[in-house]
């Protein structure tokens, strides 16, 4: 994991635009939310040449289609000029919106033009909303077009511009539980994979604890149980870890960072303390790029209280996800609390494949309307990035590993 994703080099472009789709942006949080490009069509207008003014009204014709095709009802989309369309998504933001826009355009000049070249892919992210238009930044096509090629964290082209020593990553944090076992928690980061897009759109911390007496890891199920206490320490853990990565997961050319954490930790005033208080975590970061994922919500979670904790905590951070065993009861508590989005953790799914492939489908079918984001994380081999797809699921990813130690490197 060596490649850089910096925010471009290039000044920041001004569009004009003006009338009701300016109004439209200005009024809402899309912009913010990096959920609004625009897209060029010049490479067609400068190979046209003279024939422009014949040849367009076909272009234009067709990159509607292709809008119509690729976005929703409530997205917003339009021709600002000559070349330029504006495209805002309701439901995807920053690297997905991103790599749509990418998609939109490759389409359209592979039609007309017979391939559409890394420079030819002209998109631009609208940073900002003037009295006079639009404030944009060049979105490198090329590591987009890079991050479609694989969707497995170790080997992924899609990094955060922030280099991680082997210390830091493999310092494990070690303590005592108060019923007297000692476990320690190292952390993974896993790759979440927009599977519309195709690319990396958020990187989730994985905490692996460890039994110290036996050596085995703890599923996910037994650390739900853990007391408040212990549960709050590894949160504590997962947030100063997470500190290290705040900075490199803000902007609209970078992952989200979702942050797995204790409902019960965070549904009490000090877990909330914690999160704002949390150095190298504050509140422009959270509020930027740091989503919530709570990991023990199941059907005895009260639901006003849910509804309580979420609205705290959408106002400090970029979202709240929820993440739910592999049953039904507990979503039906989780329709009016308007989550960023619902998860389910594939460590949780037992069986042979036939009977996990029919789990998946049917948390598909459950928690469709629920979320912009619906994710089956930790998934044990990449052939369940298919059924995840087949039942509507927007988001999936690998199990998060470990990295090698650098001894094991070297010796391999």
């Amino acid at each position: 994991m060596s490649f850089e994703i910096r925010a471009p080099a290039d000044p920041p472009e001004h569009l004009a635009l003006s009338g009701p789709m300016l109004n439209r942006l200005a009024g809402s949080d899309l912009v913010a939310r990096g959920s609004v490009n625009v897209i060029s069509v010049k490479a067609i207008r400068l190979w046209a040449g003279d024939w422009w003014e014949k040849k367009r009204d076909d272009v234009w014709t067709y990159v509607d289609r292709k809008l119509a095709q690729h976005l929703d009802r409530q997205d917003l989309r339009g021709r600002v000029n000559e070349d330029d369309f504006l495209i805002a998504m309701a439901q995807d933001q920053g690297l997905a919106a991103q790599a749509a826009s990418v998609r939109i355009l490759e389409d359209v000049l592979t039609h007309v033009l017979g391939a559409a070249s890394p420079e030819d892919l002209n998109v631009r992210s609208v940073v900002g909303v003037g009295p006079d238009g639009l404030v944009c930044r060049r979105v490198n096509a090329a590591v987009v077009l890079a991050a479609r090629a694989r969707r497995d964290s170790a080997h992924s082209p899609l990094r955060l511009d922030i280099e991680l020593s082997d210390e830091t990553r493999r310092t494990p944090v070690a303590f005592t539980t108060a019923g007297g076992v000692a476990l320690r928690v190292d952390f993974a980061l896993e790759h979440v994979i927009g599977l519309r897009q195709g690319v990396t759109t958020a990187v989730r911390i994985e905490p692996i604890v460890t039994h110290l007496g036996t050596g085995r890891a703890i599923n996910s199920r037994a650390i739900s149980r853990l007391p408040d206490r212990d549960a709050a320490f590894i949160d504590e853990a997962a947030l100063k870890f997470a500190a290290v990565f705040a900075a490199a997961s803000q902007g609209h050319e970078r992952p989200d960072l979702i942050v797995p954490a204790s409902f019960r930790t965070l549904g009490t005033q000090r877990g909330r303390d914690l999160l704002t208080g949390t150095s190298g975590l504050s509140l422009a970061q959270l509020r930027g790029g740091v989503m919530i994922e709570l990991i023990d919500i199941t059907r005895g979670t009260p639901a006003g209280r849910l509804l309580e904790v979420v609205g705290l905590l959408k106002a400090l951070t970029r979202g709240v996800i929820a993440r739910i065993p592999p049953e039904r009861e507990p979503l039906k508590s989780l329709r009016d609390a308007r989550l960023f989005g619902v998860s389910l953790d594939a460590s949780d799914l037992v069986g042979p494949a036939d009977k996990i492939a029919a789990e998946i489908m049917d948390f598909g079918r459950n928690a469709h309307g629920l979320a912009a984001m619906t994710i089956l994380q930790g998934l044990p081999i990449e052939g369940y990035f298919t059924a995840a797809e087949t039942a509507g699921l927007s988001h999936a990813g690998l199990r998060a590993k470990l990295p090698a130690a650098p001894a094991q490197r070297a010796a391999a």
